[in-house]
């Protein structure tokens, strides 16, 4: 991915970190409060720029798009385990002995399966 696809990126992962630490550490927010309004803002911005990421990107290519999906998944995956680890207790359910994103977290690599074999399948033909 280019400079600019990473742009997105983060402005989804700073938003993520923020919301999800809000979520494990409801203690946060007597330390440093964000009003309702700014976290609401951050969830929209979450989900807008999840969905409108890749008409954003020039490269859209079925390999960046696979980069993409790996980050993403591997980065949230990795939050929720520091948080964890740090002592956090998600308030939404967020937890490692939740089956919920166990099943969650199967789909995403059932899928990201199948999206790289079918960058590995023509490749191989050739």
């Amino acid at each position: 991915m280019k400079f600019k696809s990473w742009i997105p990126f983060s402005l989804i992962a700073l938003s993520a970190t923020i919301v999800i630490a809000y979520d494990f550490f409801p203690k946060l927010n007597e330390i440093v409060t964000i009003p309702r309004p700014v976290v609401m803002l951050l969830l929209l911005l979450i989900v807008s720029l999840g969905f409108f990421v890749t008409k954003l990107r020039k490269d859209h290519s079925a390999k960046s798009n696979f980069v993409w999906h790996v980050a993403f998944m591997s980065y949230l995956f990795g939050l929720i385990l520091i948080f964890t680890l740090l002592g956090g207790i998600s308030q939404v359910g967020l937890s490692l002995s939740s089956p919920a994103l166990w099943l969650v977290i199967a789909i995403s690599v059932v899928e990201l399966v199948r999206e790289y074999k079918k960058l590995t399948i023509p490749t191989a033909a050739s």
